[in-house]
């Protein structure tokens, strides 16, 4: 038996930690959908309307990131002009 190498051990699995971040995520957006149905009233210059939470939070996400995108691009100009 002196010729004879032992198995080798098991490997160790590695802790899919992208997975488990992906997954906590997920939970947390359900969590937010689910505690934000509550109806509320939107008004907009022109016109009101009634919508849920989440759509408002959705709303006003997409007019920040529109915001930002288009401050930066006109600063971008502004400076390449100067």
């Amino acid at each position: 038996m002196e010729g004879q190498s032992s198995p080798p051990a098991p490997r160790k699995r590695d802790v899919p930690w992208p997975l488990i971040g992906f997954a906590a995520l997920a939970v947390y957006a359900v969590l937010i959908v689910v505690l934000n149905r509550e109806q509320v009233d939107i008004s907009f210059v022109f016109f009101s309307t009634r919508v849920s939470k989440f759509v408002l939070i959705l709303l006003c996400l997409g007019i920040g990131f529109a915001a930002g995108f288009l401050f930066d691009h006109w600063r971008h100009r502004r400076r390449r002009y100067s």
